[in-house]
């Protein structure tokens, strides 16, 4: 939803309750962005890494030196003036805002009107102190005119040069002639030169105005001050004034003055440099990317209208800068902020409950402060932020503004109410976009979420000419393509205004706020009332617009129960479809966890290693705790993911874990800890495997079977790197081999010489309940999938993509059963159990599959749902349709190969769990769930590899045998051949067109009804060709051509 028009509203200037107390009205329009074509290079490179590590003992001082030029004769009509300071009241500037005189006085006013500004940005931990130099003559006089420092049609090279010139001899000559100065008891420099700005050349007649910016040079190019022990490298640059090009014009008979401006905003912003921000808007060309919502943007362009005594109007620009937004905020103060409870950060902030969240435009007192950003993540490198902004956070319908210098400089907002003196607010927000009601006061706002991404800021940038790599965060270059923005604004009404060369609401809408209600207005678009029908009360996954990632996969937490705007609102996070979520934090830098163990005190456990010691986390009074405390272990953390076994059947789990040589078995039988320890004469080359009572462990050249914490057999078998088991059988997969040895004694029954190297893939075993179905899938290392069945190694899927597969996992989908699937690449896969792929599959996923870690698959209701996992994300949440799911997606920042999934069915509760990069364990529970929704579990399906599904296919009603062959003609080097209703072996002559026999061959019998199989081209040449097929006595001839 979106107003038709803009309009604009004023009030009249009230009775002054002081000489400096102004009743303005906002407008409802902002002033373009210009920016000069090579403004952003004069900030060179890796500057804001070095403002983070700097010593901020002056951080909060601020020297500002005021500088003139060669006074121009005949004056020079690229430049606003001649050079020099308005020294003297002008009788043709009809407005107060922004009049001369501009000496040191006017001077100090605006600085103390940034200092204020600050105050409300840090929520008063930010105090400015500034220095005003020269005290004696009104400025420091340059060698050269103001158009010699920037020529008309000067390259980027020149201009560069001549700015870094500028700079240098500004402090300089600052420095020789006021020896008192102490140049290196200051953290900030700014240099105010008289003139006006590049910026607002509105007329486009003064090209040679110096433009407002923040520069900071290289090595060798510092201005060296105070006999030579200081060098400064970097200072703000801004006018006199921004007021120069005036112009009139007429709207329904009131005559409307334009051109006049207030210095806060343009000090705001380049100061905010000097602070650590980076510019938000496109540096290239000036657009908008996150418009009003924050002074690095458009934050300072709007217009505020006053009203003068002949009843014309006057519009003020950058009086009321809006604050920095959540990103920008952070840059400077995240540090304050995360100590006074400011900035919550996920997880330290509960979910599932209700949250209160401070309008950042609301001062606040005392010490128990409300949140006014709260941080949520989406994948291992983008966030949202999510601030409260309201325009009118005391209630009164708007701001006023208190002066100084006979309302020549704004100095601060302030309530309507009558208080003497009028104190300072922090409702710089006033301009932000809001309805207006009908009295001309405006309501509005709400919870405005930002999205954050690191991979731009952070790992993006740019090589110069001599290879020096710079981040995009660095160089000042966040946000210049409109689809691969750093941050951006997440537009509550899903249309992407902000940025956009087609919209003509580039700054933004009262609509980009999420709230309860939507607004009721009448038929001049003035609001009237909340309605009662939802406008945006959650970001979800499945809302319009989503909650999602830069590659389009939802992130895990939303944002739910959002209120409708006010000085404090209220909202929830959940964590994707589960109930509850706990963390523990073991502030660590690593750790492991295991499968939840039965210990001699608690039916479910999760073991945690950290470095020499163990933690246990019971399920006891209906949640996760920590019960028992610590354990030490002295032995060193375990190669492989850890394991659970019962060695000696009496009920209770052993913790099993391997480092190099040794093998760990750690009995929870009683009510502390025995440890066992079995020491081998060779590393340990694969994951222990838990079969029945038994522990698989293999070494280079051994195979050892482990009983009642003992060696109980061993087989010298070389070159193990996948294992797997079921009943009695273990099945040991090598580079170039598949072993099937008795579980009893290891005796070798079974071996197959393997087509390819094999063994970056864990192995996959099939059975039916009945074991009158058993299977063994064996991926290759380049992505081909074979299966043993039948005691024959088939090939049953080829991978033609240059794309290394991830790991193979298996579960029932739809009318089908078992199902294979697994990525490579970014393509997410589903097979029968022959390798013919499922209708609606392969499916393209936003990013690549992650090689390392298992897919799993659950039962939601009577749906069955495959997880893919991502690269550095979670896990892709496909039904049988080969639809993502939104809202089961799981994208996560976790380690890799160390999630786990556990039922319990006494509770009726389905728990994920895994450890963070930060030293956090999280725990997501989903209750009432009344029978085991766990299909697949992961890694070797959290036991030994093996999963058992009843044997099922498509239904097909006819018996009538179909044959065909896709994509016909053939233009690959391979084809598929689709058979329905051919039970038993297939026998398969292929004849060119002259009736030659090219090829013969019998095609295996297959459980999968219809089925594909896979044929190649190799030896064919471009031609017709009849395929002939015979099938229990019946035959079918089918003709193809192959185009090469």
């Amino acid at each position: 939803m979106k107003k038709n028009t803009i309009l604009i509203f004023f009030v009249l200037v009230a009775a002054l309750l002081s000489a400096q107390k102004m009743f303005l009205q906002k407008g409802q329009q902002f002033q373009k962005l210009a920016e000069h074509p090579y403004q952003n290079q004069l900030i060179q490179y890796n500057f804001r890494q070095d403002l983070l590590k700097k010593d901020k003992t002056n951080f909060n001082r601020l020297l500002v030196i005021l500088v003139d030029f060669a006074e121009e004769y005949p004056d020079d009509p690229n430049t606003t003036g001649k050079g020099k300071f308005q020294l003297e009241p002008d009788s043709t500037y009809i407005y107060s805002v922004g009049a001369p005189p501009h000496n040191r006085e006017y001077f100090e006013a605006n600085l103390e009107a940034l200092k204020y500004y600050y105050l409300a940005v840090s929520a008063g931990a930010y105090e400015l102190h500034y220095d005003v130099y020269p005290k004696n003559i009104p400025a420091y006089t340059l060698p050269q005119s103001m158009g010699y420092y920037n020529p008309p049609g000067a390259s980027s090279e020149l201009f560069v040069s001549r700015m870094e010139e500028y700079f240098k001899t500004a402090l300089e000559t600052a420095d020789s002639i006021d020896e008192e100065i102490d140049f290196g008891s200051y953290g900030h420099y700014m240099i105010i030169h008289s003139g006006s700005d590049w910026q607002h050349d509105i007329m486009g007649n003064t090209p040679s105005d110096l433009p407002s910016f923040f520069i900071k040079v290289g090595d060798g190019k510092e201005a060296v001050v105070d006999n030579g022990t200081v060098l400064i490298s970097h200072s703000c640059n801004v006018p006199e004034t921004i007021s120069q090009d005036f112009y009139e014009n007429e709207e329904n008979g009131t005559i409307i003055h334009s051109g006049y401006g207030a210095l806060n905003a343009v000090i705001a912003h380049e100061f905010g440099h000097s602070l650590g921000m980076v510019d938000l808007y496109n540096v290239y060309n000036s657009s908008p990317m996150v418009g009003v919502f924050d002074i690095m943007d458009s934050g300072g362009s709007g217009i505020l209208i006053d009203e003068l005594d002949n009843g014309d109007l006057v519009y003020v620009e950058g009086a009321l800068p809006t604050l920095p937004g959540a990103f920008s905020r952070n840059l400077m103060f995240r540090d304050s902020y995360l100590e006074r409870g400011l900035l919550k950060e996920f997880p330290d902030f509960n979910t599932m409950t209700e949250l209160s969240l401070s309008a950042i435009s609301a001062m606040q007192n005392g010490n128990d402060l409300i949140p006014h950003i709260y941080k949520i993540p989406l994948n291992s490198k983008e966030y949202i932020l999510v601030e409260n902004r309201n325009v009118d956070p005391d209630g009164d319908g708007g701001t006023a503004v208190f002066g100084a210098l006979d309302g020549r400089v704004i100095l601060y907002p302030t309530p309507f109410e009558d208080i003497s003196p009028p104190p300072p607010t922090y409702e710089y927000d006033y301009l932000l976009p809001s309805f207006m009601k009908a009295n001309g006061s405006a309501i509005g706002g709400g919870i405005l979420v930002w999205h954050i991404n690191e991979a731009i800021l952070y790992d993006e940038g740019q090589t110069d000419s001599s290879g020096n790599w710079t981040s995009n965060f660095d160089a000042n270059t966040v946000n210049t393509g409109f689809y691969h923005r750093g941050v951006s604004v997440i537009e509550a009404d899903g249309l992407p205004d902000l940025g956009s060369d087609y919209s003509m609401y580039w700054t933004g809408t009262p609509y980009e706020y999420f709230h309860k209600y939507k607004p009721i207005l009448d038929t001049n678009g003035l609001f009237v009332n909340w309605s009662q029908e939802p406008w945006k009360p959650e970001l979800t996954a499945v809302t319009k617009p989503p909650l999602v990632d830069s590659f389009n996969v939802p992130g895990l937490y939303h944002l739910k129960e959002i209120g409708n705007p006010a000085k404090k609102m209220s909202f929830k996070v959940e964590s994707g479809s589960f109930d509850t979520t706990q963390i523990f934090d073991y502030s660590a830098s690593s750790f492991i966890i295991g499968p939840i163990i039965k210990t001699g005190f608690n039916e479910d456990n999760i073991p945690v290693l950290i470095d020499n010691k163990m933690f246990l986390l019971s399920y006891w009074d209906n949640e996760w705790k920590d019960i028992i405390g610590e354990f030490v272990t002295n032995f060193p953390r375990s190669d492989y993911p850890l394991q659970k076994v019962d060695l000696n059947t009496d009920g209770y789990f052993e913790l099993v874990w391997a480092k190099q040589n040794t093998l760990v078995l750690v009995d929870w039988s009683l009510d502390t800890p025995i440890f066992h320890q079995i020491s081998f004469p060779d590393s340990i080359t694969t994951t222990p495997l838990p079969v029945n009572n038994t522990l698989i462990v293999t070494t280079k050249d051994c195979i050892y079977a482990v009983k009642n914490f003992a060696i109980q057999s061993f087989i010298g078998l070389q070159g193990a790197k996948c294992i797997a088991g079921y009943d009695d059988t273990i099945i040991v997969l090598g580079t170039d081999f598949l072993a099937t040895l008795t579980l009893d004694n290891l005796d070798k029954f079974n071996e197959f010489t393997l087509p390819e190297p094999c063994g970056n893939i864990e192995l996959l075993i099939y059975t039916n309940p009945d074991k009158t179905i058993e299977m063994i899938f064996v991926m290759a290392n380049s992505g081909n999938l074979y299966r043993i069945y039948q005691n024959r190694l088939e090939l049953i899927f080829a991978n033609h993509s240059k794309e290394k597969p991830g790991q193979l996992a298996c579960s029932s989908l739809g009318d089908i059963s078992p199902v294979l699937f697994f990525g490579i690449g970014n393509k997410q896969y589903a097979l029968k159990a022959d390798g013919t792929k499922l209708t609606h599959f392969p499916v393209i996923a936003p990013k690549t599959i992650s090689p390392c870690e298992t897919p799993f698959a659950l039962k939601n209701g009577s749906a069955e749902i495959l997880f893919y996992p991502l690269a550095e994300t979670g896990y892709l949440a496909i039904d049988k349709m080969g639809r993502i799911v939104p809202e089961m997606c799981l994208s996560v920042n976790k380690d890799k190969k160390n999630d786990y999934l556990y039922y319990q069915p006494e509770q009726q509760i389905l728990n994920w769990y895994y450890p963070d990069s930060t030293g956090r364990l999280f725990i997501h529970s989903k209750k009432n769930i009344d029978t085991n929704p766990i299909l697949f579990a992961g890694y070797r399906n959290g036991a030994s590899g093996c999963a058992t599904f009843a044997f099922r296919d498509e239904s097909i009603s006819s018996t009538e045998k179909i044959a065909y062959i896709y994509p016909n003609p053939v233009r690959k080097p391979y084809y598929k051949l689709n058979l329905q209703n051919y039970f038993g072996e297939t026998k398969l002559h292929l004849y060119d067109i002259s009736g030659t026999l090219v090829k013969k061959m019998i095609i295996p019998e297959s459980n999968n009804n219809p089925r594909d199989f896979e044929l190649n081209t190799l030896g064919l040449s471009s031609g017709v060709y009849i395929m002939v097929l015979e099938n229990n006595g019946s035959t079918k001839h089918l003709k193809f051509a192959v185009e090469k």
